[in-house]
């Protein structure tokens, strides 16, 4: 009676990697868009915060602009903390009561 090797195989183990390889090619893309789309949506998060904090800075100053974030971010103002893009954009108050704040990386909303 011939006794049986136990193990895979070089052609075996071989599969098995081209198919951990193509579901590695399929999915990285996929996570990098969803990477990228999640940074935009925390930066039109941020705006939003920001437009809104400048609006009530506005009301409260007799329709004067912030002129500075510094004005609008602390512990008794508008905004706790100070906002920061996820892609490494900085923020720029609007020129008038009508404007939107930017986002360097990001635009506008």
């Amino acid at each position: 009676m011939k006794q049986q090797k136990k193990g895979f195989t070089l052609v075996e183990i071989m599969i098995v990697v081209a198919i951990i390889a193509l579901l590695a090619a399929i999915a990285v893309p996929s996570f990098m868009n969803a990477r990228t789309k999640s940074m935009q949506s925390s930066c039109q998060n941020n705006l939003r915060l920001v437009d809104g904090a400048v609006q009530q800075y506005a009301l409260d100053n007799s329709n004067a602009l912030a002129s500075a974030m510094t004005q609008l971010v602390g512990t008794n103002a508008y905004i706790k903390d100070d906002p920061l893009c996820k892609g490494g954009g900085s923020y720029t108050l609007p020129a008038s009561l009508g404007g939107k704040t930017s986002c360097s990386v990001h635009g506008t909303l």
